[in-house]
């Protein structure tokens, strides 16, 4: 017992709202965890090739721009060397050298050697030629000059003055594909100075656009690569933090970085004629070794035939993802690269996103469940205090009811008691009575033959008598007296009884409505018992008697007639009890003797005397000189003082 009593208060430890809570937020997270987990476990690896798509796309994206603004730019040298001008111009070239020649060595310049057209018209070529190159450094800002030069690499017309002074040699790498004629995109310098990079693209002029005839020169324009290094500037932490882009030419050398340490350096070490060109013509503004940052698996992307590569590979202490795509219209290829880390870091944010939802979800389904549990809770622990309380008032009214019911069981022993002792004393006041009234009957027979001392004698017996019956009816009044006090006491019990009928009452009330939260609680419609009220007159009535009970509990109240109506309509019974309706209980009394009824004190034995034995005791009286002593009064009537 004591074991289930300990189980049971350990039970109700937690309270109804949080085991609501609990539920909900169990009922909240359980899933959600599954979900996580499950998706965890089956998307990481989804979420990491998702990551290296988007890789892909960018470096594909990149690489695309750089291609199309480069598309263009050639396409300003296949503009510009499109003019008629120009080949005209470039045709004249030679035939005005050799008219000067023939002019210094004296010789007459024939219309073989110089041409009327070129003869009337190179000025105008030349003029034509050169209003083209200064259009083409409006094409684009990057342009830094356009250079005009003969097939073997002899500048003739430049946009800058500063250059047409000095002069300008052509690499032998750079001249040889462009006499070929094929378009050229020199290898990348860099301007220590000013502090940019550039590059340097050839576009051979044929006799006859397009691409017909011979050679007869080519357009040099000088790029700047700063939208290219812009674009690359743009991937910097594009793809997470750590993220990085380059580009590579094709022997490894990284000519755009997002990162300006690893800039010029490349991925593996050149060889010496490659270092040895690089070298000479000082292409990164000196001519020291270019440093080495070997990265082996970017070095076979460049030098392999797959135009884009996926790969992961360390670079210094973090293992990357890189993915590389190669340009169209360049001997480059553009590398995109994102630490591991970050590109996990995706599926980490998942997890991350997931992980606050699931907090975001249990905070709002604790707060929720605490809301519901309060607004479910909180009837059924009001329902709980009212228990308590009407356990509280119903344990008082049990004591109360035990105490009046002791007290009830001692007055009505004591009720009894009076009444024998009243009907005892009224039928002796009544044998006494009718003993006077039989010794005056006997004293007016025999006056006249009584002697003075029967007479007496006669009248002393009458005074014994008075004496007796005033005795009695002293003892009587003490008898009501109890009586009227076994009353008193019967009044304050049926007070007490009220006051445990209203309190018992009032704790009906609460329980109907602790019966109604708890519907409320289960759902459902109410009964009609735990909907009922008590009657307001009913109330009212109770409340008033309360107040009397409360004022004093002790008091004697007056009577109320018999006709007397309470506020209910009910006649009321004598001494403010309860009205006697349908259910009532009265306590029934004690069966009582009627007045002629044969006496307790020995009338029977008088009578016999008075009707059946007159004679006998006027013979007696004859005999003892007068109506008898006073012992003989006392045997004949059954009386004895003692017994008082």
């Amino acid at each position: 017992m004591a074991k289930g009593k300990q189980s049971q208060r350990r039970r109700s430890r937690l309270s109804l709202s949080l085991r609501f809570s609990v539920l909900m937020l169990l009922a909240a997270l359980l899933p959600l965890a599954v979900v996580v987990g499950v998706n965890d476990y089956f998307a990481r690896q989804t979420l990491i090739k998702q990551s290296s798509d988007a890789l892909s796309a960018d470096a594909n994206s990149s690489a695309s721009r750089i291609d199309d603004y480069f598309h263009e730019r050639l396409l300003d040298g296949v503009a510009l060397s499109s003019l008629q001008t120009a080949s005209q111009f470039l045709v004249c070239v030679p035939q005005e050298a050799a008219a000067k020649q023939a002019v210094a060595q004296g010789r007459f310049v024939s219309t073989a050697i110089l041409s009327t057209d070129c003869a009337t018209n190179f000025a105008s070529y030349g003029a034509s030629v050169g209003r083209a190159l200064f259009v083409g450094t409006k094409r684009d800002s990057n342009y830094t000059q356009w250079n005009v030069f003969a097939p073997n690499g002899q500048l003739l017309i430049s946009s800058d003055q500063a250059t047409q002074a000095a002069g300008m040699t052509v690499p032998k790498e750079d001249l040889t594909p462009v006499q070929q004629g094929k378009q050229q995109v020199s290898g990348v310098y860099y301007d220590s100075q000013n502090k940019f990079a550039y590059v340097r693209l050839y576009t051979p002029i044929y006799t006859t656009f397009p691409n017909q005839g011979s050679v007869v020169g080519f357009m040099e324009a000088t790029l700047k690569l700063d939208k290219v290094w812009s674009i690359v500037d743009q991937e910097t932490k594009a793809n997470g933090a750590g993220s990085l882009s380059f580009i590579t030419d094709e022997n490894g050398v990284r000519i755009a970085d997002t990162n300006r340490t690893d800039l010029f350096t490349a991925v593996q070490p050149l060889n010496a004629q490659a270092q040895g060109l690089i070298a000479s013509e000082q292409r990164y503004g000196s001519a020291s070794v270019t440093p080495v940052q070997s990265l082996p698996a970017v070095a076979n992307a460049v030098v392999a035939d797959t135009p884009q590569v996926s790969f992961q590979a360390a670079s210094g202490a973090d293992q990357f993802q890189f993915v590389g795509k190669k340009l169209t219209n360049l001997p480059w290829m553009y590398f995109v690269a994102s630490p591991i880390t970050t590109v996990t870091a995706v599926a980490t944010q998942q997890e991350k996103l997931s992980i606050i939802s699931a907090a975001i979800v249990a905070v709002l389904a604790a707060l929720i469940g605490l809301f519901i549990g309060a607004r479910t809770a909180s009837p059924v622990e009001r329902s709980a205090g009212d228990l308590e309380g009407a356990v509280a008032i119903l344990k008082s009214l049990a004591a109360r009811q035990e105490n009046s019911a002791s007290e009830q069981h001692w007055v009505v022993d004591a009720c009894k008691t009076g009444l024998d002792g009243v009907r005892y004393l009224a039928d002796a006041m009544n044998q006494a009575a009718k003993r006077i009234i039989s010794a005056s009957n006997w004293f007016n027979d025999y006056w006249d033959r009584l002697t003075e001392e029967q007479a007496r004698a006669t009248v002393q017996h009458l005074r014994e008598l008075a004496a007796y019956i005033d005795e009695a009816a002293r003892r009587q009044q003490a008898s009501s007296d109890r009586l009227d006090k076994a009353i008193t006491v019967t009044m304050q019990v049926s007070d007490q009884l009220l006051t445990g009928a209203t309190e018992a009452t009032q704790s009906a009330a609460q329980l109907e409505q602790v019966v109604r939260d708890l519907q409320h609680v289960v759902g459902g419609r109410l009964s009609a018992s735990a909907d009922a009220s008590v009657d307001a007159d009913e109330m009212e009535e109770m409340q008033r008697r309360m107040e009397l009970v409360t004022g004093s509990i002790a008091a004697v109240r007056p009577p109320l007639t018999t006709g007397q109506m309470n506020g209910s309509g009910q006649k009321m019974l004598p001494s403010g009890r309860p009205p006697v309706g349908v259910g009532a209980r009265v306590a029934p009394r004690a069966p009582r003797q009627a007045w002629d009824a044969p006496s307790q004190m020995g009338g029977d034995e008088w009578d016999s005397l008075i009707n059946g034995q007159g004679g006998q005791m006027g013979q007696m009286g004859q005999q003892n000189g007068g109506y008898g002593s006073r012992s003989q009064m006392g045997q004949m009537g059954g009386f004895d003082d003692n017994q008082w």
